[in-house]
């Protein structure tokens, strides 16, 4: 989405995102079957990942140079409040009007500001000189959907027991999402060599893999998305099983985390709010997600949940907030202007792809000690069921939810292990994020300064063209 809006201008893939979600939403909303629920909630996942994507690119352009840090680090709060608050929603619509109220809500949530965005849009908006379609990066687009969404998917379909580990299927998928991988570098580095390919504006620039600081930067945020999604989803559902909480009350537990998410982005705006301080926030940042992981793993059994797992994951927030709001930040930092839209496109891909492969693995453990803990106690109908939605365990015998729980629960700190280790892993591809000199926020205003010049230059010429 966001090298197309270089295409067809960043209003028109806005708008057109704002109606594809818009539109998904509603069919969700009517679905008649469960079918046509998955081809809508693609549909969904189309308009809502063009949002998000543009979100991050247009903000920083609209927004005045000397404002641009405080823009970021509101971007990186609103993802942590949304993050947090659709579980919480949708809990309680789900628990007071139905599930399809889930979806029915998305109508004024997008359909309001769609029409504030047509009305208000700035008719000066445009920093960069459109480009031909004839010149986007087909090729690119092609392999980085397959590379992200191949492995994604064959997990899911492969921990649900859908797939078998090593069957064909299996197998044949994992192996063409790596050599989609390895096409998408090669194809990047020949696109950045051959004088013949110069105009094709490539999905993911060479110079942008071949820099250690934006590298590192699309690592940490795949990282600490692994974190975050994981995180989202885990820990209100292990408060429905282990603490028989409902879906309000157990949503009721990302709160703290919300709050932290918050504080934590604009923590971490305004740290590098004169001075470029990325490289030392995201170390901080790592280390507490480490810590925070490490002692959410050690959660007692009994049914109330301490009181002291609230801090926790607020601390937790806190570390992911930091995390959001620095890589946005770097990215705007160490990419040219001409490559801002696909930096930001690339940072939030990655998070969003980290967060995916996270729930896989989270489901994969829980499926696994479910079958160590409940062996020959569950009818194939039962697991089947179980894999389908963990919450099924309360269809089950007295025995057997007792074993469910504490199988959940081994699977949460496994999980939560997990996460340290990711977390540690987070710190190491941090460390290559520092740089002696590292660009400084005013020579970066300066620029985009120079630009907002040129873009005016622009629509000015264009306005006495068209008279």
């Amino acid at each position: 989405m966001a090298r197309l809006s270089d295409a067809l201008g960043r209003k028109t893939v806005v708008v057109s995102s704002f109606t594809i979600f818009l539109a998904a939403s509603m069919g969700c909303a009517a679905s008649a079957n469960l079918d046509q629920l998955i081809g809508f909630r693609a549909a969904q996942g189309v308009g809502g990942a063009g949002l998000y994507a543009m979100a991050m690119v247009t903000y920083p352009e609209l927004s005045p140079p000397s404002r641009v840090v405080l823009v970021t680090s509101a971007l990186g709060v609103i993802v942590a409040l949304a993050g947090v608050c659709g579980p919480v929603i949708g809990g309680l619509l789900t628990t007071y009007v139905g599930w399809r109220y889930v979806f029915w809500i998305n109508g004024p949530c997008a359909f309001v500001p769609g029409v504030l965005l047509l009305l208000f849009w700035p008719k000066d908006y445009q920093l960069f000189v459109k480009i031909d379609m004839r010149r986007l990066d087909y090729l690119g687009a092609v392999l980085v959907l397959a590379a992200t969404i191949l492995p994604v998917f064959i997990i899911n379909q492969a921990a649900i027991r859908d797939y078998a580990w090593r069957s064909a299927p299996t197998i044949s998928v994992l192996v063409i999402s790596g050599l989609c991988w390895i096409g998408l570098v090669l194809w990047q580095r020949q696109l950045a060599r051959d004088p013949r390919l110069r105009l094709i504006r490539p999905q993911l620039p060479f110079h942008i893999l071949t820099s250690r600081v934006m590298l590192a930067a699309i690592f940490d945020t795949f990282l600490s998305g692994f974190v975050l999604l994981l995180a989202i989803i885990n820990i209100p559902l292990r408060s429905q099983i282990v603490n028989l909480y409902g879906p309000v009350k157990a949503g009721a537990l990302l709160l703290p985390m919300m709050g932290g998410g918050a504080a934590g982005c604009a923590i971490g705006g305004g740290l590098s709010l004169r001075r470029n301080n990325a490289f030392p926030v995201l170390l901080a940042a790592s280390a507490i997600l480490t810590i925070s992981c490490g002692v959410l793993s050690r959660l007692p059994d009994a049914p109330k949940p301490p009181a002291w797992q609230w801090g926790l994951e607020a601390v937790l927030g806190v570390g992911l907030g930091l995390k959001i709001s620095s890589t946005t930040f770097l990215a705007v930092l160490q990419s040219d202007f001409e490559d801002h839209a696909i930096s930001q496109g690339i940072i939030a891909q990655m998070r969003v792809f980290g967060g995916s492969l996270g729930v896989s693995i989270s489901i994969i453990v829980l499926i696994t000690k479910i079958q160590e803990g409940l062996q020959g106690s569950l009818t194939p109908d039962q697991l089947a069921s179980f894999y389908r939605s963990p919450l099924a365990l309360f269809q089950f015998g007295p025995k057997q939810q007792l074993l469910a729980r504490q199988a959940f629960i081994d699977a949460f700190r496994l999980d939560m292990y997990i996460c340290v280790g990711v977390s540690a892993a987070s710190l190491l591809v941090a460390l290559f994020t520092y740089q002696r000199h590292p660009p400084s926020v005013q020579s970066k205003l300066e620029d985009l300064e120079k630009e907002l010049a040129r873009g005016a230059a622009l629509t000015e010429a264009s306005q006495t063209a068209e008279v």
